[in-house]
């Protein structure tokens, strides 16, 4: 048998490690699999080619490519190290053999479970799996991998023939792991783009932040970052770290940035006008998670029994399972004689009424609303300022004992209760999926998405350096005057003329005007088809089956033995981006053991008769 795996990143890993654990248990005398990517093993993303100073948002004791005994698909398992347990163990000879620089052999031996690795260390985490796997292979698999691009892909005799960059291939099956992809320029973009060439000024449409030269900006430039999320802070650090400027703390635990004086001026800003609320102190072990009051699977089944799900309802129960955490810590802290226990009872059967008669200050109350919106303040610089402070002071309290940030940790928690809702189709079709897709994507992020803690510290500093200015909320930006104009809709906000314009967020997910060869070409011999909500909108994503995740051609049949996951089908699942965790049941480790029982003996892990 022969198995194309196309993306060699975390999906393409974690399904090998699948196809090989698998595979002593089926009647196959030889199995062959082909890993193919344009980029080095860990693929486009994760390239320990990058900046160091760019850091995951996932603490490394939380970051794992192996299976466990938690992952609710029955599967064979053979455990290995989360990130952490990687860099405290095996790293530094697997890095000094791969001729790593100094910087991230460094910071393999300092990093502990609760810090965030540079996307670079989780690169090479990523060959040393891949390493590892290789020599675990039996002498009857074959693995290797292509370093080129899959242009085109056909149904050849039964199977599958490939076309490359290098050559014409053949495979039984074929799996999609293509991860984020670029998409086709908007109008407003070409123009963008054209404006920049005429009046010799940088523009970047969205793209990940990690790639293109920024060696042309000078300390004369003014650089305006157009979003305020991750892709952010990855440009900050490219544009002040890599230049040479540094952070260091003062005898009271203050943040400073030392600048080079080689760091442009920086103006940013987004819709909101607020960066995403930080990452807290993470204090969970592996495998720790929340339990839900609210939002079970007991309510979930209701729910599907009910009929439609109206997004108030989903709300509302999300909102409680977060205020339940908020008020359970807050008052075994601030007001002890409360009897816990009795207002949780109180709280589980009616919210309302058990906060009503507490004796609370007006500040203490949980008010989601709040959390999206700046402090009030004389000048929108001093409500960043604030906001930034005590976003700072929450984080730190913690992920188990600060009320605030236990709070935005259910969102993450629940992620997989929330994973439920989008598969079992449960919101009204015609207007709450939209509204998901739409308006909860932006707000989860903004909350539960966020950097580290780290980054707001090192953001507040750069702001007093007089290095980065955060622009009020409803940024605008226009192209006129052989210059990049930056103001907001904000009554008296200032304006900035900029000779670089970048877009700081990666592309959104479009089947339609994705750039990727083969996405192209699926589409355009009908192989796959773009997936459509019920009022017709486009989603976004590569129509599946979502019980098999085969690929669907344009008319909505299945694709026998051509799967495809991950970012392209983000919007018939959803958050297809997250990293995966250990000792949490993971979607991503449940999908990995899927897909290969579907390879090898064409039926579901639980329709397998293996005993394990």
């Amino acid at each position: 048998m022969k198995v194309a795996l196309i993306g060699a990143g975390p999906r393409g890993l974690l399904l090998l490690e699948r196809l090989l654990a698998w595979y002593p248990h089926t009647a196959l005398k030889h199995l062959e699999i082909t890993l193919y990517d344009p980029f080095a093993i860990g693929g486009r993303i994760w390239t320990p080619a990058q900046s160091p100073y760019l850091l995951m948002n996932t603490a490394a004791s939380q970051i794992t490519l192996f299976y466990d005994q938690t992952v609710a698909s029955i599967g064979p398992y053979v455990t290995g190290p989360t990130l952490a347990q990687w860099a405290r163990h095996d790293a530094r000879a697997f890095l000094e053999a791969a001729g790593a620089a100094s910087i991230l052999i460094a910071e393999a031996q300092a990093l502990t479970a609760n810090d965030y690795a540079s996307r670079a260390l989780y690169g090479y985490y990523q060959r040393w799996v891949y390493a590892r796997l290789l020599a675990q292979a039996p002498p009857t698999v074959s693995i290797t991998h292509q370093q080129t691009t899959v242009q085109a892909l056909t149904r050849h005799a039964g199977g599958f023939e490939l076309v490359t960059t290098a050559a014409v291939e053949v495979a039984d099956t074929v799996v999609l792991a293509l991860g984020n992809t670029t998409n086709a320029l908007s109008a407003e973009q070409k123009r963008l783009v054209d404006f920049a060439y005429e009046h010799q000024l940088l523009y970047w449409p969205p793209a990940l932040p990690a790639e293109g030269d920024l060696s042309t900006l000078t300390a004369s430039d003014t650089v305006i970052l157009r979003g305020l999320g991750l892709s952010f802070h990855d440009l900050i650090a490219r544009l002040t770290n890599d230049r040479g400027g540094r952070f260091s703390r003062d005898a009271q635990g203050t943040l400073h940035y030392h600048p080079s004086g080689n760091e442009p001026k920086i103006i940013a800003g987004s819709r909101r006008g607020l960066p995403p609320h930080a990452k807290g102190r993470n204090q969970k072990a592996p495998g720790e998670q929340v339990q839900p009051v609210f939002l079970t699977p007991a309510q979930l089944d209701t729910w599907q029994a009910q009929g439609p799900l109206s997004k108030d309802a989903f709300m509302t129960a999300l909102k409680n399972d977060a205020a339940y955490v908020y008020y359970s810590l807050l008052l075994a802290q601030r007001y002890p004689k409360i009897e816990l226990a009795a207002f949780q009872q109180a709280f589980s059967q009616d919210p309302q009424s058990a906060i009503k008669p507490l004796p609370l200050k007006p500040s203490e109350y949980f008010d989601w609303s709040a959390l999206f919106t700046a402090p009030q303040a004389a000048t929108w610089a001093q409500a960043v300022n604030a906001y930034l402070q005590a976003d700072v002071e929450a984080a730190g309290l913690g992920t188990k004992t600060g009320p605030l940030t236990s709070a935005l940790e259910v969102l993450r928690d629940l992620r997989d209760a929330i994973r439920q809702i989008v598969l079992r189709q449960l919101l009204a079709p015609q207007t709450d999926r939209e509204w998901f897709l739409r308006t909860f994507n932006r707000d989860n992020t903004f909350l539960s998405i966020g950097p580290p803690l780290r980054r707001h510290e090192e953001l507040l500093a750069l702001i007093a350096a007089q290095v980065v200015t955060i622009l009020p909320p409803e940024m605008q930006v226009q192209a006129k005057h052989g210059a990049f104009i930056a103001t907001s809709k904000t009554p008296g906000s200032p304006t900035y003329h900029g000779t670089a314009l970048i877009e700081a967020r990666v592309a959104a997910v479009s089947a339609r005007t994705a750039q990727n060869p083969l996405i192209k070409q699926l589409l355009r011999t009908g192989l796959a088809n773009v997936h459509t909500l019920p009022n017709g909108t486009l989603s976004g994503a590569l129509a599946v089956d979502p019980d098999t995740l085969q690929l669907l051609d344009a008319q909505a049949q299945v694709q026998p033995h051509l799967f495809c996951w991950g970012p392209p089908i983000e919007g018939i699942q959803w958050l297809t981006n997250a990293s995966p965790r250990p000792l949490v049941n993971d979607t991503n480790l449940r999908q990995a053991n899927q897909i290969a029982a579907l390879i090898l003996f064409d039926r579901l892990p639980e329709q397998v008769a293996v005993n394990f």
